[in-house]
């Protein structure tokens, strides 16, 4: 299975989160392509590798973003 924008979209309104476009740029790179390791074989990821990766991305970005707010502000 292959990230696409739309899937990425879904999954992250699903959270009620949003990112930034260069992240969500980074997530298609990585999961949006196939990739062939040495031996020829092809990487296939499952639904759940993606979301799996996509749920620590998200998680650190948020603390991320929450560390540098304003302490008065939500």
């Amino acid at each position: 299975m292959l990230l696409t924008r739309k899937m990425l979209n879904t999954i992250l309104q699903s959270w009620k989160v949003s990112i930034p476009a260069a992240r969500e740029e980074e997530l298609l790179a990585i999961y949006g392509k196939e990739v062939i390791i040495e031996n020829g074989r092809l990487i296939e990821y499952a639904e759940q590798d993606i979301c799996e990766q996509l749920r620590k991305i998200v998680r650190r970005y948020e603390n991320n973003k929450k560390q540098f707010q304003h302490p008065g502000i939500p």
